[in-house]
């Protein structure tokens, strides 16, 4: 796997040999074993250069996922080997990945400076099998509040808001509680396709949310619509924990109204070795959305 995810990278057998210390003969032998096996190309000649197949970049994309797992695990070990303190390792959605943790991950440090913290993103939806599985010790995610289930713990509920440019009309309005579907322009709206569950939330609460015109801007990020917004080209909804942490210069967060709820929950796992440091990092998080 190491040798046909280097000549990926690399593009050339000679280059991989190069990277891994190897004759150029032993890495085109071990691509045509692992061919063999496989019963598909992996890479074809064109033109005297090596191509990768189509075949071989789905292969690539579970290789990547794989060795990364693997390096985790052989930094775990190597932990256990010097008894070091641990690791807590924790999977978020990209918003609270992006905004929320970065100042949680600094008050856990300054707590406990000697354990070790891995953070990475993942869509809602895979982060509690991930947990389950064991490949991380807290998951992180933002639910539609119906959606609440035994097995996820809520750390706060809250509700959907508009972000719209501080210029806006509906951003200086006084006398209502929030912003109202019947007021907002439907050619303004940049859509957010991230998670299936919270635009179902959306058109359950919102008649003819799902007939979006076809020149509708949209994103499967919250960051871009939140961007998008920031440079005028329109408002968006999104659950109030992603504008936790955020940079909110230029922009203004609204209530959304009808209110339509959101709860942040959180997958935690079993492994004992995280335990201590899960308290401290839960209490940092709410320190966060209460401040």
């Amino acid at each position: 796997m190491t040798i046909f995810t280097t000549v990926m990278r690399l593009g050339s057998v000679t280059a991989a040999a190069t990277a891994l210390g190897m004759a150029q003969p032993s890495v085109s032998k071990s691509i045509a074993l692992m061919e063999h096996r496989l019963g598909f190309r992996l890479f074809e000649r064109v033109r005297g250069r090596l191509m990768p197949t189509a075949e071989a970049a789905l292969v690539l994309e579970e290789a990547m996922r794989i060795e990364e797992e693997l390096s985790r695990f052989d930094r775990y070990l190597n932990d256990v080997r010097h008894l070091r303190t641990g690791q807590l390792r924790v999977a978020a959605t990209p918003a609270l990945a992006l905004n929320l943790l970065p100042p949680v991950a600094r008050a856990m440090r300054r707590e406990l400076p000697d354990y070790g913290l891995a953070l990475d993103m993942h869509l809602n939806h895979e982060i509690p099998g991930l947990v389950e599985r064991g490949q991380y010790d807290v998951g992180l995610a933002v639910i539609p509040t119906a959606d609440e289930r035994e097995g996820l713990s809520v750390i706060r509920r809250g509700r959907i808001v508009c972000v719209l440019p501080a210029t806006h009309p509906l951003a200086g309005q006084s006398g209502q509680s929030g912003v109202q579907w019947e007021q907002m322009d439907p050619a303004e709206l940049i859509y957010i396709t991230t998670d299936a569950r919270l635009v179902m939330l959306l058109a359950a609460g919102i008649p003819d949310f799902l007939h979006r015109r076809q020149s509708a801007t949209e994103t499967n990020r919250y960051s871009i619509a939140i961007h998008l917004v920031r440079q005028g080209m329109g408002i968006t909804l999104v659950d109030e924990f992603t504008m936790i942490g955020a940079d909110r210069e230029g922009l203004a967060v609204r209530p959304f109204e009808p209110e339509l709820g959101v709860s942040l929950v959180m997958a935690l796992g079993g492994r004992r070795i995280a335990r201590k440091a899960v308290e401290r990092f839960i209490a940092s998080i709410h320190a966060m959305l209460d401040a």
